[in-house]
This record gives structure tokens, sequence and C-alpha cells, in this order.
């Protein structure tokens, strides 16, 4: 977790200044590249340990109620993907509330024990984190949403719900004793993610986040879980146990980059539906994971 300690905390605040240093001295392509690496090497390898926590959480592989959580996670995997096909608008609205607690979660739940009373916390913060991206790089946004779902959204939409956020996180923040303590933090950090957002292209700004912010501290914790403590020997067995998966989704990502049209209408549907259908379950996962941690 980024807050476990100031030295990660400080590490990511520096990395983060770093780059929003760097990118405009660099091409548009080629930080686009460089992240999109980081996409599909520490973002997709930290949701593809999925089914060895599932292993875990009910001490084995070989019982019944593993199997009946593999059919779950696959029948969630289906039912995810389809539903961009069939319903894109709902579908975006929902994946966006998926990950916005998704985000949430994995930034506040060790400040915030995860109770009910804290989840509308996690998706505050979350949604504020994706909705400050979608005002700083609204044009590319608003394009991508068009041609999911057909509709036009205004900027006005997008910085109204952005201001009503903000107003909502700044107010819990100010008012819960534990949010307090970090308000100077997170205050900081935010600033700091908006200027990030900033200066480079959408994928940078979402790449960037997903994997310095999100998926660096939640390997952290999968290791921690899945291992009991986090070192060279714990990432080694980690990266044995998930390479299959990991291999498998970057074979079926370079089939979609060799035979589908990226400029095609179905793109977006199809790109979206990738991510819907990894996100739904995983979500799930980790946070019975964290639970079961807590």
């Amino acid at each position: 977790m980024i807050f476990q300690g100031t030295k990660n905390y400080q590490i990511n605040i520096l990395v983060t200044i770093l780059f929003m240093g760097l990118v405009p001295l660099l091409s548009v392509s080629f930080v686009d590249i460089f992240w999109g690496f980081g996409v599909l090497t520490v973002g997709i390898l930290h949701g593809a340990n999925d089914l060895e926590i599932i292993s875990k959480n009910y001490k084995g592989k070989f019982n019944r109620l593993y199997f009946k959580s593999i059919l779950l996670y696959l029948a969630v995997v289906l039912l995810g993907a389809a539903f961009f096909f069939t319903l894109p608008g709902l579908a975006l609205i929902i994946f966006v509330l998926f990950s916005s607690y998704h985000f949430g979660e994995q930034h506040w739940e060790e400040r915030l024990p995860m109770r009910p009373s804290n989840f509308i916390f996690y998706i505050l913060y979350g949604a504020f984190i994706f909705f400050l991206m979608f005002c700083l790089q609204y044009e590319a946004v608003a394009d991508v949403i068009e041609k999911i779902s057909g509709y036009y959204i205004a900027y006005p939409f997008f910085l109204y719900i952005l201001m009503t956020l903000g107003a909502l996180l700044l107010m819990s923040m100010i008012f819960h004793p534990v949010l307090r303590q970090h308000f100077v933090k997170e205050v900081f950090l935010l600033i700091l993610l908006g200027g990030i957002f900033y200066v480079g292209s959408l994928l940078f700004a979402f790449a960037f986040y997903f994997v310095v912010w999100h998926s660096i501290p939640s390997l952290k914790d999968q290791l921690k879980f899945l291992y009991g403590a986090m070192n060279l020997n714990s990432l080694v067995k980690y990266l044995k146990s998930s390479s299959l998966y990991w291999l498998a989704s970057l074979v079926s990502l370079f089939m979609v980059y060799q035979y589908v049209d990226f400029e095609a209408d179905y793109f977006m549907p199809l790109f979206f539906s990738f991510l819907a259908a990894i996100t739904f379950p995983h979500t799930v996962v980790i946070g019975l994971m964290k639970h079961k941690n807590g």
C-alpha cells in the first residue's frame, strides 16, 4: 500500500514529479509506447493471479467452493464482455463505478477498514480521480465515449460532476477524524495527479495512475497475502504462478493487434469489453482478499 510507509509515498511522489517534468519534453508516441508497455507488464500482471488468490481464500484447489468460484469468475468475465456489446452506455457507467471503487479501496483500505460505511468513500475518491482525468483529457474522453455509446457528452457535464465530487471529498476529509489526518498529503497528491493528467495523452494519464499508484501497491498487497512477505523470493513465486495467465493475456492482445482494425467503429466496444471482462471479477477477488486480511 502506498501509505504503508513514508518512504513508499515519497518515492511515488518523486516519480510523479519526475514524469510531470519529463513528458512535455518527449514525443507523445514514445511516452504512450513506454507506458503502454507498463500496462502490458505491471498492469496486467497485477490482475493475473486472481485464481491463485481464490485458491488461497478456499485453502486449496480441490474443493467444491473453489470450483464454484472459478465457474462464477468465468461467468462474470463472459457477462462483462457481452454487456459492453449489448448495452454499451450502461456498461460503461457500471465499469467506471466498479473501477472507482477498486481504485479507492486500494488507496484507502489500510487507513479506512473495509466496512460498508466506507465503501461509498472508496467510490467517491476513485470517481474523483476518473473525472479529474476526464476533465483534463476531455476531447479524447468525449471521443471514446461517443464511439462506445453513440452519445456525445459536453464538457460542463464532466466539470459539474467533478466539482460535486470534489466538494463531497473535501467535506468527508475535513469532518472524518481519520481522513483529516491525511488531508494535506492527499490534496498535494491530487494536485500532482492533475498535473500528470494534463501534460500527456489520455493513454499516458490512465496508464501512469494505473501502474504507479494502483498496480504496484496492489502487487505488494497480493505478495503479502499469498506468501506472507514482500521480498524477492515471494516475487519469484508470484511470477511463476501468474506467468501462464499473463502470457495468455499478452497473446490475446497480440491477436487483437494483428487482426482488429483500430479505426473501426467496433474497436472501442471491443477494447472496453476486454477491460470490463477482467475488471469486474478482479475487483471482487481483491475485495475478498482484503476482507480476509482484515
